[in-house]
């Protein structure tokens, strides 16, 4: 039976997808790029294991990962095993295994992650997460670091000057609302109430509980703090005096003019409001959009603690992009020269393709086949034998050479 024309055999899972030698050569040149500026900057590659018992993925503050990791049973040990849905939780577990008391670690990947459950615009389920992560870094001289390295490598893969990077803080909506007294399901409540930005529904949370229904003004004002730096001034006058907040809008007010400096072409702007990720985060949140994407190109923030469960509680902040929506339609690999050889063992001719090969050329030796001009294979030219030896020459409508 057939589907569509194709066999069923040849459909893939929805949210999986092949890439050919175009955007598979463009990848790799990409992550290749990736982790040699990551090594520039201190970043070390590691290479964590696609599967791992599920309480060490889910741990601690991950455990918001559950739904979307794929579970599986080890039919060594009887365990549940979950494979990697993202890869900040196995750098936590690296770091406690590699740490000790006061040392910074500076860590890098890149990798396919596998998601349970495609995201809300029904993207890929197999990213090609890329990502760096800072370890025993605390306040926001680690974030300026992230957000630094952040920046420039979204550069590597395309022009920043019409990027957008957007700030937050989750400290801020954190503490408004532990202000507030109200029990830890409440408090839950009222978070995910900011965090999907229903300000009705906090309305009526806070409406309910008559005792706190003054903050309402306090937290219902985070709608309206999102845009330019000025933002940062407005939250400093109407909420500077819970003391939390002060030093999450002086950490963001530093980050932001020293990202300026460096990066002048780059637009910022701050959504106080935002919170994508808050059981996870505990500090500044961040994002870079692209234009007419509503997906960010690469996002990261401060998790301190998470490696709290592996017996490692240090400052941490990282970030992570997936390279497969970068990959530009019709994006050709950067290559040398294309030349053509005939099919032949002749020793002299194998030591030129060996040579040629060295020097960065692509060198396609041709079998036997009907025959083809080289100018409509697109190769920029082709071994020729001339007087005894082989000479590279440019590509001629009259040479014909057998099509591999």
């Amino acid at each position: 039976m057939k589907i569509g024309g194709h066999s069923p055999a040849w459909l893939l899972p929805a949210g999986f997808e092949d890439l050919g030698p175009a955007r598979a050569e463009a990848l790799e040149r990409y992550r290749r790029a990736l982790l040699d500026l990551f090594g520039r900057w201190g970043y070390r590659l590691v290479i964590p294991p696609m599967l791992e018992h599920l309480e060490s993925l889910l741990t601690g503050s991950a455990a918001d990962l559950d739904l979307q990791t794929w579970k599986v049973l080890d039919q060594a040990s009887s365990r549940l095993l979950g494979f990697r849905s993202d890869m900040t939780p196995q750098m936590a577990r690296m770091d406690a295994q590699m740490s000790r008391d006061h040392d910074q670690r500076r860590l890098c990947y890149a990798g396919t992650v596998l998601r349970a459950l495609p995201d809300a615009l029904g993207g890929s389920r197999a990213p090609y997460q890329v990502g760096a992560e800072c370890f025993g870094v605390a306040g926001p001289e680690g974030d300026l670091e992230i957000l630094s390295l952040l920046i420039e490598s979204v550069a590597v893969c395309q022009d920043t000057s019409d990027c957008v990077l957007d700030l937050g803080h989750v400290a801020i909506a954190r503490s408004l609302v532990a202000s507030l007294g109200l029990d830890a399901s409440l408090q839950a409540r009222l978070l995910e109430a900011v965090e999907r930005k229903a300000w009705p529904d906090l309305q009526a949370i806070l409406e309910a509980t008559p005792e706190r229904a003054s903050a309402l003004a306090e937290l219902t004002m985070l709608a309206e703090l999102h845009g330019d730096r000025e933002v940062l001034q407005r939250a400093r006058s109407a909420l500077g005096h819970h003391s939390v907040v002060q030093r999450a809008l002086d950490d963001l007010d530093f980050v932001w003019g020293v990202l300026c400096e460096r990066y002048p072409q780059l637009s910022i702007q701050c959504d106080l409001a935002e919170l994508h990720g808050h059981r996870y985060h505990t500090g500044m949140l961040f994002a870079v959009y692209g234009p007419q994407r509503g997906e960010p190109l690469a996002q990261g923030g401060r998790y301190d603690g998470i490696g709290r469960s592996f017996g490692c509680d240090r400052p941490a902040t990282g970030f992570s992009l997936d390279l497969k929506p970068l990959l530009r339609d019709g994006l050709e690999p950067s290559r040398g020269p294309r030349i053509w050889a005939p099919a032949s063992a002749d020793a002299a001719l194998w030591r030129s393709i060996s040579d040629l090969r060295a020097q960065g050329y692509t060198v396609v030796q041709g079998g036997p086949g009907p025959t083809v001009s080289a100018a409509e294979e697109g190769f920029d030219g082709w071994l020729e034998a001339r007087d005894g030896s082989w000479v590279l020459v440019g590509s001629a409508p009259e040479f014909r050479f057998p099509a591999g």
